[in-house]
């Protein structure tokens, strides 16, 4: 058994999408905290961990509303749309 490590890593809550490893996926970020994460995991080494959130509806996702298991990813590129969001 692989020793486990620990990594502190900005968080991405994802709603209605679940990403699996070594599978490159579009994502439309909007809210002010995922941006802020986006934005400082492309100043570090462009990781980022993406989780799936229980309620889509839920505009602020706390800990005990996303699922405990998501996917550690690679951020490529990042293209802001006209309105400004990533």
């Amino acid at each position: 058994m692989s020793n486990p490590r620990t990594e502190n890593l900005p968080l991405l809550p994802l709603r209605d999408v679940v990403i699996f490893p070594s599978v490159v996926t579009p994502l439309f970020v909007g809210r002010e905290k995922s941006i802020v994460a986006l934005q400082a995991s492309m100043a570090a080494d462009k990781q980022i961990m993406l989780v799936a959130q229980k309620d889509p509806q839920k505009e602020d996702p706390k800990k005990k509303d996303i699922y405990g298991v998501g996917t550690i990813a690679t951020i490529l590129q990042l293209i802001k749309l006209p309105d400004g969001n990533p």
